[in-house]
């Protein structure tokens, strides 16, 4: 772990609190759950964050002999289950040592130099079963974040990749493992073209800063600010009369607009051949 990603993920707002624990994450946990074969009997969940996946199968599924692996301690002073540091391109396991080897909303997050390194890692662990859970038909861009103080651009969650069905139905046949089932999660029912209108009369959206830290000039919330020319409350007040012109003018054309139903994660379930 680099200095960065080691300030990042051992902020410690980043794992408190609700925010990884919303319905639409506890609804993904228990389709995840669902999807764990009735004959594995032991588990290892790769990447697990602060917990959220472990800790409620350690509720709803006794019988699993669990473990939990992440390389940030300070995730992992809320797992509940045995725990251990390790990182998913060096998992600190044995061959073949687990029935099931899980590790969601992880792998979008590596880079091209690591990423096949940690699938491979992932299928040398497993005696039988993977699985992995990202999100489903993501554009990166979409979801950016910009930073107050250098004005860098980048995917507030830190997402790499995206990933379209036939890319999870193949994602682990180089390692030996065949893809036997696959579920889609987070339904969400939107306007169609929404993110195109917002983009354009809600550009604000697309510039606030929710991110522990920086990776171009590391600053955080607090320890440095942005100076601006325009004072806030004249800001505050363009806005406003900005927003209210938009709304008037945005509330008729919803009566009529096209929704269409997409889907935030998608889930793999893998097989050894």
């Amino acid at each position: 772990m680099n200095d960065f990603e080691r300030d990042y993920y051992e902020a410690e707002t980043f794992w408190e609190g609700e925010a990884l624990q919303d319905e639409n994450n506890l609804s993904r946990i228990r389709e995840t759950a669902a999807m764990i074969p009735a004959d594995a009997e032991s588990l290892v969940d790769i990447g697990c964050g602060n917990g959220i996946f472990v800790n409620y199968l350690q509720k709803m599924m006794p019988r699993l002999k669990l473990l939990a692996i992440d390389r940030s301690h300070t995730a992992l002073k809320y797992v509940n289950t045995e725990k251990r540091e390790g990182d998913v391109a060096a998992i600190p396991l044995a061959d073949r040592s687990f029935d099931c080897v899980t590790c969601l909303e992880v792998i979008e997050h590596l880079p091209v130099n690591v990423y096949q390194r940690a699938l491979a890692e992932l299928t040398r662990v497993a005696r039988q079963y993977v699985i992995l859970s990202v999100p489903f038909a993501e554009e990166p861009e979409r979801n950016h974040n910009q930073c107050p103080q250098c004005r860098s651009i980048f995917n507030s969650d830190l997402h790499l990749r995206t990933f379209s069905e036939e890319t999870v139905d193949r994602l682990l046949e180089k390692y030996n493992f065949e893809c036997v089932a696959v579920k889609k999660a987070g339904a969400q029912v939107s306007y169609r073209g929404h993110h195109l209108y917002t983009r354009v009369f809600y550009p604000e959206q697309f510039r606030s800063w929710h991110s522990p830290i920086c990776p171009i000039c590391g600053y955080r919330e607090g320890i440095a600010q942005p100076s601006s020319s325009v004072p806030k409350e004249m800001t505050t007040k363009a806005e406003l009369r900005s927003r209210s012109f938009i709304s008037y003018f945005s509330s008729v054309p919803k009566l009529f607009w096209p929704k269409e139903t997409t889907y935030y994660w998608i889930i793999g379930l893998y097989r050894r051949k």
